[in-house]
């Protein structure tokens, strides 16, 4: 067994002391990837959290398809903007707030569960306009100045006009309070935006997509590889493992990080201590497009 492990981080190499199960557990918790794309996008959000207060607000719609890391970009924005004391007062202040959009357009549930995510009571039989305007008060004690919709293609679950009421609150939400709104979702959000001129005119599209099995690519799973730790060194970024990776996920971020993490644990559990083209024919992993075609086991 190796002492050293010149293919890890320091982290990694440091958890190579762990047990088995330690190290299965850090990779299935897994780690935040500061590749470009994302750091891109976040320095866009950073823009946008630091804008003036002007009567029309700057606002970005993040579009890409399902596991292409739309959600985790979010969260890290999130993470790294937690809410503090106000140094001016003794209130607590919360610069960014994330919420889902309700499965269907309704902005009633809308507002409820951007009370909730402020940790804020209300009156289960309140009025739209009552829950409307305590999100306005909070917004202004709180000092919020981002707000995150994800999953905001739910917008088009609903009929035209509920379509269109849900689209107003958004509007109005964002023209009285100033706050600058982050809409996140898959290809349908462009659907469920560009309905509406002035949605479209007032939300930036930034959009991610599938990674090619190129250079860069490569370079990602090398990285993926440094922070995994395994005792041998795998080659993630050698073409045939590469090609082979790109090929089960697709191209999908989510898609690719999983196959690795399942391939890493599976090397551990086994005794290998490495990733293989061959152990990774034998994961029989399907394919992001061919999952909806799998046959349910009776």
């Amino acid at each position: 067994m190796p002492t050293d492990y010149p293919h890890l981080n320091d982290v990694a190499t440091d958890q190579m002391a762990w047990t088995a199960a330690e190290r299965i557990r850090s990779i299935q918790e897994g780690s935040w990837l500061p590749y470009a794309r994302a750091k891109e996008v976040i320095g866009r959000m950073e823009d946008l959290l630091n804008y003036p207060r002007i009567t029309r607000m700057p606002n970005m719609l993040l579009v890409g398809p399902s596991f292409s890391g739309k959600t985790s970009i979010l969260e890290r924005f999130v993470n790294t903007h937690p809410p503090d004391i106000d140094p001016d007062g003794e209130c607590t202040i919360c610069p960014v707030v994330m919420v889902e959009a309700p499965t269907k357009p309704d902005a009633s549930d809308f507002y409820s569960r951007i009370l909730q995510a402020l940790m804020s009571p209300y009156k289960p039989t309140s009025s739209p306009a009552e829950r409307y305007y305590q999100v306005k008060v909070l917004f202004a004690q709180l000092k919020v100045r981002l707000l995150i919709i994800d999953e905001i293609q739910h917008l088009i679950a609903g009929s035209l006009n509920r379509q269109r009421e849900f689209r107003n609150a958004i509007k109005s939400l964002g023209n009285e309070t100033k706050v600058t709104i982050v809409a996140a979702g898959v290809e349908d959000a462009f659907n469920a935006f560009n309905i509406d001129p002035q949605m479209s005119s007032r939300f930036v599209p930034e959009v991610l997509t599938r990674w090619r099995a190129d250079e860069t690519f490569g370079s990602l799973l090398a990285t993926l590889e440094r922070r995994t730790p395994l005792r041998y060194p795998s080659g993630l970024d050698e073409p045939g493992l590469m090609l082979r990776i790109h090929s089960l996920s697709e191209g999908m971020l989510g898609d690719f990080c999983d196959l690795i993490k399942t391939a890493a644990i599976d090397a551990i559990r086994s005794g290998a201590e490495r990733i293989t083209l061959d152990q990774i024919a034998d994961l029989q992993w399907t394919p992001p497009s061919k999952r909806k075609q799998s046959v349910r086991p009776n």
